[in-house]
């Protein structure tokens, strides 16, 4: 996953576990697109999201969730969703995932 960015590479990692039969794509990924505040990151193109389906998700404290969609079998995109403000990234996400120092609790 060195070709994607650290924040979407550690949050991937967290959400499909080894074992997870999504994970064999995730060498392959590559961000089509991704939106300026940094809460999705789109897979596949922002074209191809209807009929998509939640395959993995987590909450990120009490300040929202992270929530990663396949469709047709593929993984699509990746997004953050905030409860509250500020807006959650997925920098955030990953913190938060891996536990590690820094907003939000």
């Amino acid at each position: 996953m060195n070709h994607l960015p650290a924040d979407v590479a550690r949050t991937l990692d967290v959400l499909l576990p080894e074992g997870h039969p999504l994970r064999a794509q995730l060498p392959y990924l590559r961000i089509e697109s991704s939106c300026a505040c940094g809460c999705t990151a789109y897979f596949t193109g922002a074209d191809a999201v209807t009929g998509a389906e939640i395959v993995a998700e987590a909450t990120i404290g009490c300040d929202g969730e992270v929530l990663l969609f396949a469709e047709g079998g593929r993984l699509s995109w990746l997004e953050v969703c905030s409860w509250t403000d500020p807006k959650l990234t997925l920098s955030d996400a990953a913190r938060h995932l891996l536990q590690e120092p820094g907003d939000p609790d």
